[in-house]
């Protein structure tokens, strides 16, 4: 199948320069993706592009990962509305090593180069700069560009030159890439089109060649809102800033109005495979094997295969229908480890322990909740406050439900 099918397929061809996507993508080339390096991981919003990459390079084509240790130390501007802080050499030096881990495991350990614009930014004559790039670039053009409009026609919001000047830059770096190593094509989110199209540009002015921009749909919420650190819905790819078991919880909470979207765009599975899986989940929505799926495959291909099963075991035993006192202890030790928890003793009330453990936000609620029969002790329900007794902690813990989602397990204080 050529890489233009399979993009189709999964549904990542959002916008293309060129006379056809099969133009773009299935002549053999050197690609480009720019990574911000202003955090240390990747997060979820972000694995869609790798997996991306991972079809292209799969394809036969060359990829270069180009960390902005320049440009990030100034910030895009696009979909922003105030300034980013400006990063320091040691952090963007700390975040680089560690994104690159993340891209050798999740591009299956496939080559690929890996450059950082600070070797040709920070070097750059400015008198120069101006000369040679800012004069193929009118303030009008400019103006217009997605990542920059919103900013300037909202009355409380403003953007300083420094922003401003970003999408010159990451021209200049196509540019750059273009001429040192052959790269003509450069792709990323839909929210990058704005900053790629220009270098698309540059190099024709510049060499008379023809270069190429590709972009993939951004993954959304469900309230629209793409998936990133600065939007507060982060969902990260480093296990010590989301742990595999809320990694894979994400995942088997999707509603069934995206599970088939994103089987698609955020595993490996076949469309065979996906198809049949569609098929058995249309028969029966109620056990959620699509979502099942989901959530095991794409926990398996960041965290690793093991990690996916604790994380679907301590699933199981947190909101299946087996009892919880018929689980051994290894199992007690994997949710003690990774399930939301908070410490508790004999004694304690049960609305304070509805409200400590976020399970409720006041006293109020909690009661209401209690009242409404949605609350259970280890699978038993509770009509009415009490506090906690011994017999209630098995293997010193005891497993708090509020309705199918939510739950606290309650660890006794030592």
């Amino acid at each position: 199948m050529k890489l233009s099918d399979i993009l189709r397929e999964r549904g990542y061809v959002y916008q293309f320069s060129g006379d056809n996507l099969e133009t773009v993508v299935d002549t053999p080339r050197t690609l480009y993706l720019g990574v911000d390096p202003t955090a240390d991981s990747m997060h979820v919003g972000q694995l869609m592009g790798v997996l991306v990459l991972r079809r292209f390079v799969e394809a036969g084509n060359k990829l270069i990962v180009l960390v902005g240790g320049g440009t990030g130390m100034i910030g895009d501007p696009g979909g922003k509305s105030a300034e980013r802080n400006l990063l320091d050499d040691e952090t963007v030096k700390h975040n680089t090593e560690a994104l690159k881990k993340q891209f050798t495991q999740l591009l299956g350990g496939v080559p690929f180069e890996m450059v950082n614009n600070a070797d040709w930014l920070h070097p750059l004559n400015y008198m120069e700069f101006l000369r040679d790039i800012g004069k193929h670039f009118t303030v009008n053009e400019m103006i217009k560009r997605d990542t920059i409009r919103p900013r300037l026609e909202t009355p409380d919001q403003s953007i300083s030159y420094t922003e401003f000047s970003y999408m010159l830059l990451q021209a200049y770096d196509f540019l750059e890439l273009h001429t040192r190593y052959g790269c003509d094509l450069q792709v990323g989110g839909s929210d990058q089109w704005g900053n790629i199209l220009p270098g698309v540009d540059l190099i024709r002015r510049k060499t008379g060649e023809q270069a190429y921009a590709f972009s993939w749909p951004l993954l959304v919420d469900g309230a629209g809102k793409k998936f990133g650190k600065s939007e507060g819905n982060a969902i990260w790819l480093d296990p010590k800033k989301t742990s595999p078991f809320q990694f894979y919880q994400f995942w088997l909470n999707v509603d069934d109005q995206m599970v088939h979207e994103l089987l698609f765009k955020m595993t490996l599975l076949s469309q065979e495979e996906i198809i049949s899986i569609m098929q058995k989940h249309s028969a029966n929505p109620g056990e959620r094997l699509a979502q099942k799926t989901l959530a095991h495959e794409v926990t398996a291909l960041v965290h690793g295969p093991d990690n996916a099963e604790e994380a679907e075991t301590a699933s199981i035993a947190l909101f299946g229908a087996h009892s919880f006192t018929d689980l051994d202890l290894d199992t007690v030790a994997l949710l003690t480890r990774e399930a939301p928890s908070c410490v508790a003793e004999p004694g304690n009330d049960l609305l304070d322990l509805l409200v400590f453990s976020t399970l409720a936000t006041s006293k109020r609620e909690a009661r209401q909740f209690l009242e409404d029969g949605a609350i259970t002790i280890n699978g038993q329900k509770i009509t009415e406050s009490r506090p906690l007794e011994e017999g209630d902690f098995i293997k010193d813990v005891v497993l708090l439900r509020r309705g199918k989602r939510g739950v606290a397990l309650l660890t006794l204080l030592q």
